[in-house]
């Protein structure tokens, strides 16, 4: 990491992308939330897919630029008009997003918009079951379960979508609101799947009372490399 690339400029908290994990573990919970409900999870100009669709996830994250971290996210499939490409796109966007190291947090934000706040993460087996679970406050705001008794077969869900938002100092207004895409490459090396359960109740600083869960779908576990690019800004937010 060299001087002045990034914030504290005498010592930088991250170097540039792009960021590759070796290794990753991978687990999503997925379920269909009501329809009515779904624009509530995204900003304008993000509109929900025609099939409701979001996931909890969680990721061991062994990146080679920043270290480890433990990560996990609520997931929410959308589609947005890509202004470089003037066609419309299917993606991920980031409604929720813990992680559990400073370096990982201030990158993620600060390069992405990722909006990721630090939380105690944890993603274990017991047999066969895989267990990932979210505390922050000393509560439990998120948490899902899943027995993987079959092959999981990965499925390439669009872009990594973020809300890049940047406060203006007058406290008024904002120096940046936009719509960022990053086009992660995956290298699935095993897949699992089995039947998932969820429980979803916020704490004292993470409101999820927007997440809604109409009917759960499926848990897949996924052992795989990643490589994290630059991403691309593709449409202003109307906040």
């Amino acid at each position: 990491m060299r001087k002045g690339k990034s914030t504290p400029l005498l010592s930088p908290a991250y170097p540039r992308p792009p960021y590759h994990y070796i290794n990753a573990r991978l687990f999503l919970a997925m379920f269909n939330p009501p329809e009515d409900t779904m624009q509530d999870l995204l900003p304008a100009p993000l509109r929900p897919s025609q099939m409701p669709l979001a996931a909890l996830m969680f990721g061991e994250m062994p990146c080679k630029e920043t270290g480890t971290f433990m990560e996990s996210g609520i997931l929410v499939q959308c589609v947005f008009d890509n202004h470089e490409t003037k066609e419309e796109e299917v993606g991920v966007y980031f409604a929720y997003n813990y992680v559990n190291t400073d370096v990982a947090q201030v990158s993620g934000r600060e390069i992405w918009g990722y909006p990721r706040k630090l939380a105690n993460i944890s993603l274990n087996w017991r047999k066969n079951t895989i267990i990932g679970k979210v505390v922050r406050d000393r509560t439990t705001i998120y948490k899902a379960s899943c027995k993987m008794e079959d092959e999981g077969a990965w499925i390439d869900s669009g872009p990594n979508i973020n809300a890049k938002v940047i406060p203006s100092p007058s406290g008024e207004g904002y120096d940046l609101a936009v719509l960022t895409a990053a086009y992660l490459e995956y290298t699935i090396k095993n897949g699992r799947s089995g039947e998932v359960k969820i429980e979803i109740q916020g704490g004292p600083r993470d409101d999820l009372s927007p997440v809604k869960i109409e009917s759960l779908m499926i848990g897949q576990y996924f052992d795989c490399d990643m490589l994290l690019p630059p991403a691309k800004v593709v449409g202003d937010l109307k906040l």
